[in-house]
Order: C-alpha cells, then sequence, then structure tokens
C-alpha cells in the first residue's frame, strides 16, 4: 500500500531538513494516540552524522523503531526502511519505507511530500493493512504539525542571533 501527504511550510528546505534526522517531538496526545497508536517521541541517527546505510531511530512511546538510510540528499530527499522494531505492532509489518522530498516555492516556502509504502503481514492481514493505514494517517498529521514547529523554532532562533541593524552617525 501506498500512503502519500504533502504541506506547504513558511521556511526554506534547511530549516526543515534537520528534523528528519533528529528532532523531539511535543507533549500533546492526539486522540488516535490514546488507543495505543505509537506516538512518536523523538528521531536520531545512532551512528553520527546522517548518511546513506546509517540508522535512524525513531522512539515512540511504545518502543522504537530502526530504519536504514537509503538516499540522503540533504535538504532534498530522505529515504529509509524499516529494519527492526520493538513497537507491539511490529509482527503485524511485511515492509514499510518512507520517503521525503523537499521542494523549495519561493517566497520563504518549502512543499514537503511523504510517501509510505508498507505491506502488512500474517493472519488478518487485510484488517492489519487497514490498523496500519489509519496509525500511518496520524503520524504523518502529527510529525508533520512537530516539523513545522521546530523549523519556527530555527527561524526564531536564527533571527534573534542575527546582528541587528547598525544605525551610526551621519
Amino acid at each position: 500500500m501506498r500512503l502519500h501527504s504533502e504541506w506547504v511550510f513558511p521556511c526554506e528546505p534547511e530549516d526543515i531538513w534537520p528534523h528528519f534526522t533528529k528532532a523531539r517531538m511535543d507533549d500533546t496526545r492526539p486522540l488516535m494516540f490514546c488507543f495505543g497508536i505509537p506516538k512518536p517521541m523523538s528521531c536520531k541517527v545512532l551512528e553520527g552524522e546522517a548518511s546513506v546505510g546509517r540508522t535512524r531511530q525513531c522512539t515512540t512511546d511504545r518502543g522504537t523503531i530502526d530504519q536504514r538510510i537509503l538516499v540522503f540528499e540533504p535538504n532534498r530527499r530522505l529515504a529509509y526502511r524499516m529494519i527492526a522494531s520493538t513497537v507491539w505492532c511490529r509482527n503485524w509489518v511485511g515492509h514499510l519505507e518512507d520517503e521525503f522530498t523537499l521542494t523549495p516555492l519561493g517566497g520563504g516556502q518549502t512543499r514537503v511530500e511523504r510517501t509510505t509504502t508498507f505491506e502488512a503481514r500474517g493472519m488478518l492481514r487485510i484488517i492489519r493493512r487497514l490498523g496500519l493505514l489509519i496509525a500511518l494517517k496520524q503520524a504523518h498529521a502529527y510529525a508533520a504539525r512537530n516539523w513545522r514547529r521546530l523549523a519556527q523554532e530555527r527561524q526564531d532562533k536564527a533571527s534573534d542571533q542575527a546582528p541587528s541593524g547598525f544605525l551610526g552617525a551621519t
């Protein structure tokens, strides 16, 4: 199955990009996460700097998900595949890959596209596929909201550190 999400963020790609490999989500708990869907908490790269072949780890309130980075083009594209998980529903997942594409739109805006391909496995595969689709839709929306917040915080911090205009004597 394939799930595609798209958003326009009011910032440049370099303000969003770092949060795909190192981020801390907020403490809110949207309704669907109250029903046992793993809520993303943070992500990080386990072996230092992000690059192809390295492991990105997503920590949820229900365990961890390790993902092998397949494509790494800073400020443009990131793709990874799930390789291991301690989350309770791990046995449902036969295949899970994510790809992010960032497209600058001009005027300080960036289109972010996220495509997740996945397949369920085991008994009741069709029901599990539906469960995964619902969980992934929730995760897409929640992560995008947090990336928007983190990108805004990054912009605010950069503007606070920028030198102010100098008004010299004439």
